[in-house]
């Protein structure tokens, strides 16, 4: 019966990190800051440098580190900037994730520089 209870006690932490559900990386979600949808980066000057927090499924990766990633919801995609923030992410297409970040601009492009991401 040990053996058993040690076997599940090794075999059940793996498949929840398998599954990567409610992994999180960063410094998490900011639970305080206001989440809006992405076209509202894009169409809401006064959200421009604020912190805010997103929902959608990842549609594109950084292939070779993990350190930044599109989001995509059901307004638009935005890139999401990990590596400012030092923290990078495992290959996740077509997950779930909350993002919480700032609001930034580089050259032409909106996107969000991530202080956290939570897998769903």
């Amino acid at each position: 019966m040990k053996i058993l209870l040690l076997g599940y006690a090794l075999v059940v932490p793996f498949f929840l990190v398998a599954c990567n559900g409610g992994a999180q990386y960063g410094a998490g979600v900011d639970t305080g800051t206001p989440k809006v949808q992405v076209k509202d980066i894009f169409m809401r000057s006064d959200l421009m440098g604020k912190k805010v927090t997103l929902e959608g499924r990842v549609v594109s990766q950084c292939a070779s580190n993990g350190c930044w990633f599109y989001l995509q919801d059901e307004t638009g995609q935005v890139y999401v900037d990990l590596s400012r923030n030092g923290f990078e992410l495992p290959s996740l297409p077509n997950k779930t994730v909350i993002a919480s970040g700032t609001v930034a601009r580089s050259q032409q492009a909106f996107l969000l520089i991530a202080t956290g991401v939570e897998v769903k």
